[in-house]
Order: C-alpha cells, then sequence, then structure tokens
C-alpha cells in the first residue's frame, strides 16, 4: 500500500536518470571556461596572474571573482577539472534546492578567507573550490546524520583522502592557505544550507488531500490499482467509513456507517480486495 500527497514526488531510474546528467552540465561548463582561459593565455602569452587574489590589498579583491579561473600550468588546470566536475554535479544532484547557494557561498567565501590568511603574493587556481564543495559533502554528513549523506561523505574521504596534505604549509608555490580558505568555506555551507532526507516515521496518519492506492486480485490486470481520494477533517469525534467496490462497474462508494468496527473495502458479491 503506498501514500501520496501534494508535497511526495516518486522518483524511478528512468526519470532521475537524465536528472542526474544534466547536474553536471554546470560543472562542464565551468571547466570548458577555465579551459578557454587557460588556451587564450597560452596564445597570446599574457601572464594573467595580476587577476589573482592578493592579500589584504584593496585590489587584490579582484582576485576573489577572476582568481579561480586563472591556473598556473597545464598540471594545475588538470588537477582541478575532474574534481569541479564531479563534486559540483553530486552537490546538484543531492542538493537541488540549496545548490546554487551553496555553490555560490563557497566560491566567494574561500577567496575572502584567502585574502584574510594568505600570504603576500597572488593566488590563483580554482583549488579553493574544489575544497570548500569537498568540505560541504564531507560535513554534511556528520552534521545532519543522515545515512545518505554520510555516505557521500565517507566516499569524499576515499576518493579525496590525498586533498588533507593540501591543508598544511609544504611547496612554496601551493597556496595551502587557500585550501584551508576553501574547507572553511565548505564547513560554513554545510551548516548554512546542509540538508539531509529526514527519517519519515513507519506509520503515517492520514493527511489532507490523501491519494491511496489499493491493489485488487479481483479485476482485470489492467485495472489492478485503485486510487481512493480520502477527505480529512480536523475533528474530535472519530468517525469509521465503510467502502464497497462494485466489480461490475470498476467502482467504489463510499457509505457511512458510524457503528462499523473498522474500515474495510468489499465488494459485491463479498471479495476481499
Amino acid at each position: 500500500m503506498s501514500f501520496f500527497t501534494p508535497r511526495d514526488h516518486t522518483h524511478t531510474l528512468a526519470e532521475d536518470a537524465p536528472h542526474f546528467g544534466y547536474s553536471f552540465l554546470p560543472g562542464l561548463l565551468f571547466a570548458a571556461l577555465l579551459w578557454l582561459v587557460a588556451l587564450l593565455s597560452y596564445l597570446t602569452g599574457a601572464d594573467l596572474a595580476f587577476l589573482g587574489i592578493l592579500p589584504r590589498n584593496i585590489l587584490g579583491l579582484v582576485g576573489v571573482f577572476f582568481g579561480p579561473l586563472i591556473h598556473g600550468g597545464l598540471l594545475h588546470l588538470l588537477s582541478n577539472t575532474f574534481p569541479l566536475v564531479l563534486l559540483s554535479g553530486l552537490i546538484l544532484y543531492m542538493h537541488r534546492k540549496v545548490a546554487l547557494k551553496v555553490i555560490v557561498l563557497v566560491y566567494v567565501l574561500s577567496g575572502l578567507l584567502t585574502w584574510l590568511i594568505g600570504r603576500q603574493a597572488y593566488h590563483i587556481g580554482a583549488s579553493g573550490v574544489v575544497y570548500g564543495l569537498a568540505g560541504f559533502l564531507l560535513f554534511n554528513g556528520f552534521l545532519r546524520q543522515n545515512r545518505g549523506a554520510m555516505a557521500v561523505s565517507l566516499a569524499v574521504l576515499f576518493l579525496y583522502s590525498g586533498l588533507f596534505y593540501g591543508l598544511f604549509p609544504g611547496e612554496e608555490r601551493v597556496s595551502w592557505e587557500g585550501h584551508v580558505a576553501g574547507l572553511l568555506s565548505g564547513l560554513v555551507a554545510a551548516i548554512a544550507f546542509g540538508e539531509g532526507d529526514a527519517v519519515q516515521p513507519a506509520n503515517r496518519p492520514l493527511e489532507p488531500n490523501v491519494v491511496q492506492r489499493h491493489v485488487s486480485s479481483t479485476v482485470g490486470r489492467h485495472y489492478q490499482h485503485m486510487f481512493i481520494s480520502y477527505s480529512v477533517q480536523t475533528d474530535t469525534v472519530q468517525k469509521v467509513y465503510t467502502y464497497t467496490f462494485d466489480a461490475a462497474h470498476i467502482s467504489v462508494k463510499i457509505s457511512t456507517n458510524a457503528a462499523a468496527g473498522s474500515s474495510k473495502i468489499q465488494t459485491k458479491p463479498k471479495t476481499k480486495v
């Protein structure tokens, strides 16, 4: 027996497949933009590092918006492309309602925090955004205590465990401050916009505008499912309803019987449905 309300939406594998694929499209477009910028920089020989984040400098705030678009080389660009597409796609698929807010917050806040704590050098690349997206998926599962979200958190830990090495000072040319800023922005996003599927109670009471689906074994295979609508009103007096199924006309007749012991569905002649 299934219950449907106007707030519910059921998904099938066929319906989810297009949504899953389309979720990665924005990430692919953003990655294409990064490669276009890198290609133009290579063809023209222009050094765009001045568009990066220059900490504690007013003009350096420009890098909050343009810094993630600039990369220092092919290896740097490749290391950010796949994680950007994968992580953004997962967020867009699993958290559609808040995905845009999460991505915008991570993009801006990771840059601002880098501007506050970074060394006096130009910080470029989308690594901070990658760390922010990974941080959101990681912290959201543990903060919400949701099985599905925690499974994603564990998957992120498994796939991107090497990212944590970038949180500590190491190579001079690597902006570990940007990585820390990105992870912190992911934590903030998980606190502000994190969500998880709430556990539904085993027995849900009837609500207004509920349509209940009954499966019948007494009619043809084309009419095995009957949908019965209930109109629920707030009333302290309990009412019991008896449903009579007319097999000849494939219809349900509703009659009220206050003395009845329970709600039931009957057929003419009496046959269990």
